[in-house]
């Protein structure tokens, strides 16, 4: 099956166009310089730029006492189910375990003819020798071409031109051959290699590159993933135990681990094809670059500890003591990844005092000063005087703290508008003047010190109407006191996205806005509101919408709908809700972050084991599973979260005419990350964002809002 790029749609595998959009299943265009290239090749033939798709394969030979029991299969065939195979009576092998080779001598066997005694007296007396007649019959020319022999697996010691049927093993690291650039990995020629793999000694592993020769053709894993939605079947008959770790911790922490493309095993090796993150830059590196602060730096080493208990169950904490193995995202900056997973040596040889010597080495490599309390803690981690894992974490926290409360400078904050919106302001916002003398502002618990929102929307490059809507109000409390200026904020900020293609999605998106800041009108106060209040809220929404839909006779794909995603502040209190695809992000000094998943098909696979590849692979793959309007109140289960601003956040929320394509994780360094300064130009900064989706996407409307919170101790 061949999955269009385009739109997704499922191809036979003999396709060259797809049969929905049209569009080449057999050739891409270069980024560079646009000239047509052939999925097969690495690069492109005109400008040397690499356009192939690279996997990682991690090639490693068993031990040798593994080894050895093949051998005593061999030698001792009584002793072994494996006799018959061996010994070349292969009619009774089962389909299931064949080699390639068994099944062509299986199809001699079935082959030969029977002559009758005619025919061989006739035969006899033109001279011809009735073996050679059974012969020709079968591999003469007429019948045989050599081409039509699938590729034995180039690793496989059971492929071989010689006839003999016995198969002979050594125990050295003959058996096992290097392999040139070019030659291909697995018996199916698809992963071809683009380095050579040199001889493997027993209990030996490495890493080469190979080319995916039939990149959007789906690998058997991934075929036998979708298979398992429908069975009861374990993971231990779709992978191989070699690969059951990167498939395990890359479902439950896809940002740090490599995805796992396919992997198979033979008499002595195994295969595990993985992302290829060779571009990826080390965090060494990172912490090298000096507009890398001390939080960052900090927030590395949590990471690491958060993955170190995982990667001890499955006994591979040498993983993050390999510093060349410890890689960062570009697409998540602030995230770490790991290449690969090392296994450790033994349990008992692996301890926190030598991910303390890793860090201590990251920290001198990069000639980084160390800060805080954390020369103390890699002192205690060194010595071993942290035991667990928890206390570990635990410290790095307090160091974070630390940290965090050590900034006594001032922020300067632009305070002529509290919000910058022209909609919506409640006219009890006090507006404070700059310069002069003015009052200390005395924080209130939550320490809150600015609140500020910005929304926009732009109806695109593609559409004819601008099917989304939204909300913002801001209230600001000012309280003057001897001891200075106390401050209360809050907020409602609403952002809906009408189905797109529906009838009236506009209206859908309007209504269900106005419902909402209506319902909250007398419902919201100093405090959030509960989960309960807010889900009373969207359900009510819903009902709206639903009913007018109802009442105007609507059916099927004519009945209009809406997404929502929505953000409730009090303090430094931040309330969450969302239904459809319209997200939320949170960005802070340790990057940007997507708080809200999409409530689409795609994501409900991902949530049920399967590979994001695969997920969205299917051609329904971003179909709403949730939205406003079209279905009753018991078809809505709106997402909720609460969150406590504890650092400078700016809150993005956005329909998919910006997010799509990763727009925001791409451009995050150059468009995002400058809305953490207090003296950056919110306004500004949203309209770079509505440009940015009508350069990079425009194919739907685009709609933003900004929530900028400034807290106390503030960012530098």
């Amino acid at each position: 099956m061949l999955v269009c790029p385009q739109c997704l749609f499922e191809n036979p595998s003999h396709h060259k166009f797809c049969q929905k959009c049209g569009y080449s299943l057999t050739q891409r265009v270069c980024g560079e310089c646009g000239s047509t290239v052939s999925l097969s090749v690495l690069d492109c033939p005109d400008c040397g730029t690499r356009t192939g798709t690279v996997w990682l394969a991690v090639v490693s030979r068993l031990p040798v006492e593994c080894e050895h029991d093949i051998l005593d299969r061999v030698e001792n065939p009584s002793s072994s189910p494996e006799r018959d195979r061996l010994g070349g009576a292969i009619a009774e092998i089962s389909e299931e375990t064949q080699t390639q080779t068994d099944k062509i001598q299986a199809a001699w066997v079935k082959s030969e003819p029977e002559l009758t005694p005619d025919q061989m007296a006739s035969l006899s007396e033109n001279g011809v020798e009735i073996d050679s007649v059974a012969s020709d019959q079968i591999w003469g020319s007429e019948a045989f071409d050599a081409s039509e022999i699938p590729v034995c697996d180039a690793l496989d010691p059971d492929a071989s031109d010689d006839s003999n049927d016995s198969v002979e093993l050594k125990s050295d690291a003959s058996c096992l051959p290097g392999l040139d650039k070019g030659m291909y990995l697995d018996e199916n020629q698809r992963y071809q290699l683009i380095e050579p793999l040199e001889t493997l000694k027993p209990d030996e592993t490495v890493t080469v590159e190979v080319l995916d020769t039939q990149p959007l053709e789906m690998s058997p894993l991934e075929a036998a993933q979708l298979n398992l939605l429908s069975s009861s079947e374990k993971m231990d008959t779709f992978v191989i135990a070699a690969a059951q770790a990167y498939f395990i911790l890359q479902s439950q922490f896809q940002n740090h681990f490599p995805k796992l493309k396919d992997a198979w095993k033979s008499d002595l090796y195994t295969v595990v094809l993985l992302e290829n993150y060779s571009n990826f830059p080390m965090l060494l590196e990172k912490f090298k670059d000096s507009q890398t602060t001390p939080q960052q730096i900090l927030s590395g080493f949590q990471q690491m500890a958060d993955l170190w208990e995982p990667l001890e169950e499955f006994q591979c904490r040498q993983s993050l003591l390999e510093l060349t193995n410890i890689l960062v995202s570009p697409t998540f900056p602030h995230e770490i990844c790991l290449q690969k997973l090392y296994r450790d040596f033994r349990a008992d040889t692996v301890s926190l005092s030598d991910l303390g010597k890793a860090w201590k080495t990251l920290i001198q490599q990069s000639q980084r000063t160390l800060f805080g309390s954390l020369t103390q803690l890699l002192r205690d981690l060194n010595e071993g005087e942290i035991k667990t894992i928890t206390q570990l974490q635990n410290q790095l926290a307090e160091v974070e703290q630390e940290l965090n409360s050590s900034s006594t400078e001032t922020p300067v904050i632009p305070i002529s508008s509290p919000t910058r919106i022209q909609e919506d302001v409640d006219d009890d916002i006090t507006d404070v003047p700059t310069g002069g003398s003015v009052a200390p502002t005395i924080p209130r618990l939550s320490q809150l010190l600015h609140l500020e929102a910005v929304g926009a929307t732009d109806i695109g490059r593609r559409r004819q109407r601008n099917e989304d809507s939204f909300g913002v109000q801001t209230t600001i409390h000012e309280q003057q006191t001897p001891q200075g200026r106390v401050v209360e904020a809050k907020g409602l900020y609403i952002l809906c996205d009408g189905m797109g293609g529906h009838a009236s999605g506009e209206v859908a998106s309007q209504l269900a806005v106005d419902t909402l800041k209506q319902y909250f009108q007398s419902q919201l106060t100093g405090e959030l509101p509960t989960s309960e209040m807010i889900k009373n809220a969207i359900i009510q929404a819903n009902t709206t919408i639903y009913e007018a839909n109802q009442e105007a006779v609507r059916s099927g794909v004519g009945r209009m709908g809406t997404t929502l995603v929505m953000a409730i502040v009090a303090e430094n209190q931040v309330a969450i809700a969302h239904v459809g695809d319209s997200r939320l992000y949170r960005l802070t000094s340790r990057g940007i972050e997507q708080i809200t998943v999409d409530h689409e098909v795609g994501q409900r696979e991902i949530q049920r084991g399967v590979s994001p590849d695969v997920a969205y692979a299917r051609p329904d793959a971003y179909q709403l599973t949730q939205a406003l309007g079209p279905r009753d109140r018991n078809f809505v289960k709106p997402d909720i979260q609460f969150l406590e601003v504890q650092e400078d956040t700016v809150f993005i929320l956005a329909s998919d005419g910006l997010t799509d394509n990763d727009l925001l994780e791409i451009y995050y360094a150059t468009h995002l990350d400058p809305l953490l300064n207090p003296k950056t130009d919110l306004d500004a900064g949203v309209n770079q964002l509505i440009e940015l989706a009508n350069e990079h996407n425009g194919h739907d409307n685009i709609t933003i809002i900004a929530i900028r919170m400034l807290v106390s101790p503030s960012r530098k």
